[in-house]
């Protein structure tokens, strides 16, 4: 125990020293597959009335699972900060909205969220840093407002989470934003709750995209791979999501392609 504990301090110290991280909550739901799309009217209902006073959160994006064996939603919330993350106060921000409603709508917005709730049962969660100056990179002006592909892989490593993060960005994702096939991708650290050292993530426009660059992905830094995969440790996965809606600017949850 205290040698897996100075394994994870390590991991930690090995990105936190390069600069201000931010903190993304990862949220894996078992959906079933013909109650998706309620969840997903629900999640939209209780996502936007739900901002306001005591939110701290700067992101929200939800996924749909394709391929693979992880859980059939995921939802990824960033903050600035590991603060922030804890501090976000969801259940103040829709108190405070549902007082300023009649009767007759409380009760059928707390209805809605009873319903919405029931999905979360079974959940789990982690928590994961990342360095976006570092360890993300994407194309410029790029339309996130479609169902594009989400592949994300589980790595540990038995070396540098540092010098494993960047071989992973040189051989995969750095050539790949460059020759256009990825909108972008990067990696993250593991921070709290069960979870790899390491998650690399990419996104493309569709499956046909993705599809077409899987063959000859990663073929640019044969250095890099090889450093990458002597660096591993254990089994890995790899999933792959749709992207299916995101919280916009105006605070509001944007249904993929809607």
């Amino acid at each position: 125990m205290k040698l897996k504990l100075l394994i994870q301090v390590s991991l930690l110290l090995a990105f936190s020293h390069l600069t201000a991280q931010s903190i993304i909550e990862i949220t894996y739901l078992d959906v079933p597959a013909v109650k998706i799309n309620k969840f997903l009217e629900l999640h939209k209902k209780i996502a936007d009335f739900s901002q306001g006073e005591g939110r701290t959160i700067k992101g929200h994006w939800v996924y749909r699972h394709w391929y693979g064996s992880g859980a059939s939603i995921v939802i990824y919330d960033q903050f600035d900060s590991a603060t922030d993350a804890v501090n976000d106060d969801f259940r103040k921000a829709y108190e405070t909205n549902l007082k300023k409603l009649k009767k007759k709508e409380q009760e059928e917005m707390n209805a809605a969220f009873a319903e919405w709730w029931s999905f979360f049962k079974g959940h789990w969660d982690e928590l994961r840093q990342i360095n976006y100056e570092n360890y993300f990179v994407s194309k410029e002006n790029v339309d996130w407002d479609i169902p594009y592909v989400f592949v994300v892989g589980d790595y540990n490593t038995n070396g540098n989470l540092a010098e494993f993060g960047k071989a992973y960005m040189d051989w995969q994702i750095i050539p790949g934003v460059k020759e256009g096939s990825l909108l972008a991708g990067g990696a993250s650290a593991h921070y709290k709750g069960e979870g790899a050292d390491a998650q690399f993530f990419s996104a493309y426009t569709d499956i046909t995209e993705f599809a077409s660059v899987v063959s000859s992905q990663g073929t640019a830094n044969p250095e890099a791979r090889s450093k990458f995969w002597n660096m591993v440790d254990g089994d890995h996965s790899d999933q792959i999501y749709l992207h299916i809606g995101h919280m916009n600017d105006e605070g509001v949850f944007d249904l993929a392609g809607k």
